[in-house]
């Protein structure tokens, strides 16, 4: 016996042995097909309620989590077949370079974590979806390449858009199916003119597939059977749906992307009319032709439905912020300010205008159309790549249609370059999100694996080196997606995290819970500025309970130490956090704004806090030069620290009496100076004029305060809390009738205000109107029934006992009634300029 005959009689089973399932490279390839029509079905449906933002956020991890999954499989697919394939060709270079320059902008961007990975809406312009959107096109134009599972994606495509387009159409009559969904208009891409696009893009797809497919064709566009009837029954759904919508919403730019559209179906019969069906087909794409064409000059008789109203900036207003952006230098002309920092540049260079507007305070953080987005926000290298990676698709795809004479090959090539260039016209036109990015690098991949013709082949076993490497890459691939997984699942629990706490402030939660959600967002994630700026103002909050509960202060007033120690750490963590923001986004004006707010709660309580406050304000108005909300915030800050100087005027110390009075002119005069300028950004800025009127109060100038608070109450009528102060005003004046006028119509606005009544019994007792007077005290004793300085008032006048004296207010006012900050944690942090407008 020799020793192969040995080996294998010590070995039986070795000639027997089978691979593994996870060694079957059809496996493999399984996945990769499963996966990617499950991404073209799942990404226009899918949205969870558990974030902030139901939608750009969770597409995204989609995206991420199936990307990664399908590449993987197909790498796996070619090392256990122990063979390299894919597609060459100069097509490979462009993605590529767009990826690098936007790793470049990334690297240098003003964002920051915004950039790399994207949040408050900002997803879908990141380096992270990039890479994805990137890696899927790689993967489509290797491994999709098959009518058949090109057909697969389109319809997998047709129906979610479908189901997609049924939704919204219940929700425009009030049904809404889901039950934590309200609202007209509600759908699962993002706004209503973003769905009206997305559909405009899908249904040209479905019409360009109906206008090829023949019936019983080998290889046909269209499944047969009951399939295919059902598949053309749900592209004129598909379509009519959204020509219904693009009549509802009366967009001149949806129309013209409609009409681009139905111009490229049409045209294509001239040059291969024999591969087009019956010609009653194009009854369909003629239809929506001329209705497009008609409705864009005429108005709709559908534009009566009340849809939410969206609103961005103009063409012209997006050209000059991008102009003037580039323009702060040779690095910022070549790469940009970063992937999503437009509402960083929108802030710094928006038209003065936008301030008469409801839209003043509201920072846009997309331009009016995605081309105008990535010149500012990638710059020239940036927006190069693109335009040389659009030009190269085109190039490819239109010459295939004019030389291809293989059938199917031509008409699904037709079908893709039709729906390409809708969403190519979309983002030239108009703003994209995550759904419009991902249908874009959709159809971008998949037409690309049409319009690239040659394989390149290399066996593993004629190159052992390039097949070790590949196990080595493959291997590695994996790792990186376990990798990849796991903080992406850290980051969505600290979304998830983050929702929560924004959800139990809406409620009215103890300000303790809303910490403790917010202490968890920043655990799982901390690079978000957006967590540690809001940690910051709900620790304030919390201070501020720890402060007004009974049990912090002791018998005789003073803060118990267990207390003292606890409000010092609220208050250390608070600035901590806000600093933390600052750092990790320090071009984002909100910051600062956060920091000098935290700043200026803590004036009595930490040495120099002023100054921090005003540096912190000074920082804001460098980003967001136009906003007249820090101006006034900076004339508060010198209003507070003025009052403070007034209260050391009476120190029996002479010198510190008399730096206090200097000190109060000097702070007063500044915060003049910045309320001005806040007024001159916005003449009808009412917190401006509030704070001016105060700071004329405190210089003696009573009347002017009281004419700038009249003038004032024109434009806040219904603000009791204005009135009433205005009355106060007219009562140092001694204008009694104005403030006996001004306190009855406050008392009429808000009939449970104690102060109110209380000095308007005074100014009874002024006019001598004695049971007017008993009235109002009787009804302020019926709110306060434990004071006893109302119980001694109401027993005054009923003896007759009158007095012109001014008493001391009843119960002490909220000096917040008409603060700056709300002081509220909202998803306001989550601007996208698309949730406003009216475009139209």
């Amino acid at each position: 016996m020799d020793s192969s005959s040995l080996a294998r009689a010590a070995s039986p089973a070795l000639g027997r042995r089978k691979k593994t399932p996870l060694a079957n490279a059809g496996l493999y390839e399984a996945v990769t097909r499963w996966v990617l029509v499950g991404l073209a079905f799942l990404f226009p449906l899918f949205f969870l309620p558990f974030t902030v933002d139901a939608f750009e956020v969770n597409k995204q991890t989609l995206l991420v989590v199936l990307t990664l999954v399908a590449a993987v499989a197909w790498i796996g697919s070619m090392v256990m077949e122990k063979r390299l394939v894919f597609r060459s060709g100069w097509l490979n270079l462009f993605p590529a370079l767009i990826l690098l320059a936007v790793l470049i902008s990334s690297i240098f961007s003003l964002g920051g974590y915004q950039s790399w990975v994207g949040q408050g809406s900002q997803e879908y312009t990141s380096f992270l979806t990039i890479a994805m959107g990137v890696l899927l096109f790689y993967t489509l134009m290797n491994r999709a390449d098959g009518t058949s599972l090109q057909r697969r994606l389109l319809l997998a495509l047709l129906l979610a858009s479908g189901m997609a387009g049924l939704q919204m159409l219940l929700s425009l009559f009030g049904w809404n199916v889901l039950p934590f969904v309200s609202g007209r208009g509600f759908n699962p891409i993002g706004t209503v003119n973003a769905f009206a696009m997305f559909l405009t893009v899908v249904s040209t797809l479905g019409m360009a597939l109906w206008l090829v497919s023949k019936k019983g064709e080998q290889g046909d566009v269209l499944p047969s059977g009951r399939l295919g009837i059902a598949a053309r029954v749900l592209i004129v759904f598909v379509a009519v749906v959204s020509l219904f919508l693009l009549a509802i919403i009366d967009f001149w730019v949806l129309w013209v992307v409609e009409i681009i559209a139905a111009l490229i179906l049409l045209a294509f019969p001239f040059l291969q009319g024999e591969e087009f069906g019956k010609p009653n087909r194009f009854v369909l794409p003629l239809l929506v032709l001329v209705v497009s064409i008609l409705l864009l000059f005429l108005p709709s008789p559908f534009a009566r439905f009340r849809l939410p109203v969206v609103v961005s900036p103009s063409y012209s207003s997006s050209w000059q912020i991008a102009k003037q952006t580039l323009s702060e230098g040779p690095l910022r002309l070549l790469i940009g300010s970063g992937p999503g920092t437009y509402a960083f540049e929108y802030a710094k260079y928006k038209p003065t205008g936008v301030n008469a507007s409801t839209f003043w305070n509201f920072r846009f953080d997309r331009a009016k159309s995605h081309a105008l987005t990535v010149l500012g926000t990638l710059g020239i290298l940036g927006a190069l790549t693109w335009i040389l990676f659009a030009v190269a698709i085109a190039a490819k795809s239109l010459g295939k249609l004019l030389r291809e004479r293989q059938a199917d090959e031509w008409k699904m090539t037709y079908v893709l370059f039709a729906g390409w260039v809708a969403i190519v016209a979309a983002l030239l036109l108009y703003s994209s999100n995550m759904a419009l990015t991902i249908l874009f690098w959709l159809l971008t991949g998949l037409l690309a694996s049409q319009g690239v013709a040659r394989i390149r082949q290399a066996d593993f076993s004629h190159a052992p080196k390039l097949g070790l490497l590949f196990s080595f890459v493959f291997v590695l691939a994996a790792v990186g997606v376990l990798a990849t997984l796991f903080m992406t699942g850290q980051r969505y629990a600290s979304e998830v995290a983050f929702a929560q706490a924004v959800r139990l402030d809406r409620q009215g939660a103890p300000s303790d819970q809303v910490v403790r959600k917010l202490g968890e967002a920043v655990s799982f994630n901390r690079f978000s500025d957006v967590y540690y700026r809001n940690l910051s103002q709900a620790l304030l909050l919390r201070t501020r309970d720890v402060l007004r509960d009974p049990k912090t202060r002791t018998e005789n007033g003073q803060i118990a130490p267990e207390r003292a120690s606890q409000i010092q750490s609220l208050l250390a963590a608070s600035m901590n956090a806000t600093a933390r923001a600052t750092t990790l986004a320090p071009n984002n004006s909100l910051n600062w704004l956060v920091r000098g707010n935290t700043y200026a709660e803590v004036i009595t309580l930490v040495n120099g806090a002023e100054d921090g406050a005003a540096a912190s304000y000074q920082k804001a108005m460098e980003l967001e030069p136009k906003n007249p909300l820090y101006q006034a915030n900076l004339g508060r800050l010198h209003l507070m620290v003025a009052d403070r100087a007034r209260s050391l005027k009476g120190s029996e110390n002479k010198e510190v009496a008399s730096v206090a009075v200097e000190a109060e002119k000097t702070e007063l005069k500044a915060a003049e100076e910045s309320l001005n300028k806040a007024v001159e950004l916005k003449p009808d800025y009412a917190v401006a004029h509030y704070y001016l009127a105060a700071v004329y109060e405190r210089q003696g100038r009573t009347a002017d305060a009281a004419g700038r608070l009249a003038a004032l109450r024109q434009y806040s009528p219904l603000d009791v809390g204005l009135g009433f102060q205005l009355s106060m005003l007219f009562i140092k004046l001694q204008q009694y009738d104005a403030a006996r006028a001004e306190l009855e119509r406050v008392v009429g606005l808000s009939p449970n205000y104690s102060n109110a009544r209380w000095y308007l019994a005074s100014m009874y007792e002024i006019k001598g109107d004695l049971s007017a007077a008993i009235g109002q005290i009787e009804k302020v004793l019926e709110l306060n029934p434990e004071n006893q300085a109302v119980k001694s008032r109401l027993e005054r006048l009923k003896t007759g006992n009158l007095t012109t004296k001014i008493p001391q207010p009843v119960e002490e006012e909220d000096e917040n009634a008409t603060s700056l900050e709300g002081g509220e944690i909202t998803s306001a942090e989550r601007t996208n300029a698309s949730d406003y407008v009216s475009e139209e």
